[in-house]
């Protein structure tokens, strides 16, 4: 019983609930870079592909802080079956990524307030 209250206890870890996200997407042909703040649930329509982020949260572990999201990558095309359902990461952006062909989809930051409507930065 000592040991289950020590580590319940020893692991300082805070994590804060988000309303929406900022992501960057960059298009691999042309280069061009955007960013778009998105509310969580929304979806955002790319030209091969739809993104919906389900969750977003700031948490911070032993003094370690990240960002992570819950992202939905829907390929529009019917023979493509690269669906992606998962936890995308802010500090580790190489470990868990959807795969898209035209599109380089990278989470900046989780946003504590609602944005309320989906827009282009």
């Amino acid at each position: 019983m000592v040991l289950i209250f020590f580590f319940f206890f020893d692991v300082n870890s805070k994590e804060i609930e988000c309303q929406g996200a900022k992501i960057r997407i960059i298009n691999k042909i042309t280069t061009e870079k955007n960013f778009f703040i998105m509310p969580l649930s929304q979806t955002l329509e790319l030209d091969n592909s739809k993104i919906i982020i389900q969750r977003c949260l700031k948490i911070e572990l032993d003094g370690m802080e990240d960002e992570i999201a819950i992202l939905n990558h829907i390929p529009k095309s019917r023979s493509d079956n690269e669906e992606f359902l998962g936890w995308i990461f802010k500090s580790s952006q190489y470990l868990n990524l959807p795969v898209n062909a035209m599109f380089d989809i990278r989470l900046e930051e989780c946003l504590i307030e609602d944005p309320i409507f989906l827009k282009k930065e």
